[in-house]
């Protein structure tokens, strides 16, 4: 029984049942929590290996137990392309001189570097779920019911490095043996209803991990909880305050402080399971990208200018959408300022097999450019447009030749829409350094060390208040998909220009300090999703006005 994707990570699925699991017990005593211990440290690590000779190139991903070796195919003459049934993607760019690899698992499209080992041959590591340094990571298991005889079923781990879960294609049969798909990374779960217990095993191509799933309330949950451990630290440092509270939780779930000034690195500290080298969901700090590739494209001559209608780009594939009301009228000016005036919720079209469609067909909450109302549809709808203009180039290795590989950005994974296309919404995985390495670009209006890669004039653009966001905490000026918020600090004012995620997720840009921070979280559930603002306002800021 298949099942469409919901925007929460909680999929409630349907089944109906008939008859005892085991002699003593029915299905709908298994309701409630469950927890249970991974043996392996980071399951489903992958190194990953190419042999590029001319007859029969191919791909091996080596695992724990497995080795799963996949042959590489022309596609489109541009890519070279292994697939492992419905469950991974791997596609490599074999022009311009370097490789530019991606797996596609599920939702997640992960840049891959690689290495030359040899002649004709590269190799690189991947791993599906995002590594911390847990030794033995959590899952929890929620079977809940709808209604008589009726469940549904989520899964979660509760360390915050790994990410969170949606549950699709749930299956019971003969009221015993349970499976289910998690669509984000396509790791397939089976198992079996035990009297006192659930045994399940995690599958991905051929690596399997147990886990045996004991009863644990949902009180006694913590997801996203880890103890940070205090170290000792030079005395002068100059955050020391900031530090202590986050690691005695005062600051609680604050997974990542860095901080430039003048270019240089004045702060990095990674805290609860976190390291340098774990990308962490930005959640909708990616819409700040769609900014971003946006202008480049405008830059490239892919698209004239912010000021072109949205609907030439969708009335010929989308027949059926009324373009009455204002639709017509539409810019994309209008998705970057958050002033379309559709009703793009996620929590609507991301229960739709086609995203686009769904926002496309929404109903208009005002005319064009009369106010602003935060709705993710409409960065959404960007990332569809760009694909519609490179023809034959896909949108990610786009992304990664114009921006992220000049900007030395590579370990990060960006979420796809149900279209298989990097979703501007959000939900794409950085490292908190390679945050700031993107505020820096725009800190330094468009320029690296190296290279332009925006026009002055783009930044300025994407800087300027258009509008206020109608329905927020502070009713903030809005940019092109980046914040405004002023801190008060010593009797002034400091300008920020931020790129925000829920949970915590905060790319500062302050121009008159010469500052970029990124700050990362895990408060998804207890209120306090602005809580970077307080440390910004006072931890960070007093320690650098004058």
């Amino acid at each position: 029984m298949v099942m469409r994707t919901l925007s929460s990570p909680i999929l409630w699925l349907l089944i109906m049942s008939m008859a005892a699991c085991t002699p003593n017990q029915t299905p709908s005593e298994y309701r409630g929590g469950w927890a249970g211990t991974i043996q392996e440290s980071n399951p489903f690590s992958f190194s990953i290996d190419l042999e590029l000779n001319a007859t029969d190139p191919w791909v091996r991903f080596t695992g724990k137990d497995t080795v799963t070796i996949l042959p590489l195919q022309a596609e489109d003459s541009k890519y070279l392309v292994a697939r492992f049934e419905d469950q991974l993607t791997f596609r490599l760019d074999t022009n311009g001189g370097n490789l530019t690899a991606f797996v596609h698992a599920g939702h997640h499209l992960s840049h891959l570097p690689l290495e030359p080992t040899g002649p004709n041959a590269w190799s690189g590591h991947w791993d599906l779920l995002i590594e911390g340094t847990t030794t033995s990571p959590t899952l929890y298991l929620s079977m809940d019911s709808l209604g008589q005889d009726q469940y549904g079923v989520s899964t979660f781990f509760k360390e915050p490095s790994y990410h969170y879960m949606w549950i699709n294609d749930f299956l019971l049969q003969e009221d015993r043996f349970l499976s289910f798909r998690e669509i984000r990374s396509n790791i397939q779960f089976s198992g079996e209803l035990k009297e006192s217990r659930i045994d399940l095993t995690l599958q991905f191509l051929l690596e399997k991990t147990d886990v045996a799933m004991q009863r644990m309330p949902y009180d006694e949950w913590d997801i996203g909880g880890y103890a940070t451990t205090a170290r000792e630290r030079p005395p002068e440092q100059p955050f020391a305050d900031l530090i202590r509270a986050v690691e005695n939780d005062t600051l609680e779930r604050t997974h990542a402080v860095v901080i430039a000034q003048g270019g240089e690195v004045i702060l990095e500290e990674y805290f609860d399971n976190f390291l340098s080298s774990t990308p962490h969901d930005t959640r909708s700090m990616s819409k700040s990208f769609a900014s971003t590739a946006l202008g480049l494209a405008i830059e490239d001559g892919l698209i004239s200018s912010e000021n072109e209608l949205m609907m030439d780009y969708f009335s010929e594939g989308y027949p059926e959408v009324d373009w009455s009301e204002g639709k017509d009228r539409i810019t994309l000016h209008h998705l970057l300022s958050m002033t379309s005036g559709l009703d793009g919720n996620e929590g609507h079209y991301q229960n739709q097999e086609d995203w686009t469609a769904a926002v496309l067909n929404s109903e208009m909450m005002h005319a064009p450019g009369d106010t602003g109302r935060y709705r993710s549809g409409n960065p959404h709808l960007i990332g569809p447009i760009l694909t519609s203009v490179l023809e034959n180039e896909r949108l990610e290795f786009y992304l990664h030749r114009r921006l992220f590989g000049p900007l030395g950005i590579t370990n990060y994974r960006l979420q796809t829409s149900h279209e298989d296309v990097p979703y501007f919404g959000g939900g794409w995985f950085f490292t908190p350094m390679d945050l700031v390495k993107f505020g820096q670009l725009y800190l330094n209006q468009g320029q690296t060390q190296a290279e332009r890669l925006l026009p002055k004039a783009w930044v300025e653009k994407s800087f300027l208040q258009y509008n206020r966001l109608e329905g927020t905490k502070d009713n903030n000026a809005y940019g092109y998909l980046f914040w405004h918020y002023t801190y008060p600090v010593k009797g002034k004012g400091i300008v920020s220009i931020e790129g925000r995620g829920a949970g915590g997720q905060y790319l500062f840009i302050i121009p008159e300090l010469d500052m970029v921070a990124a700050i990362t979280s895990g408060n998804y559930r207890n209120g306090k999703i602005f809580q970077p603002e307080r440390i910004m306002e006072e931890f960070i800021l007093p320690k650098l006005v004058k």
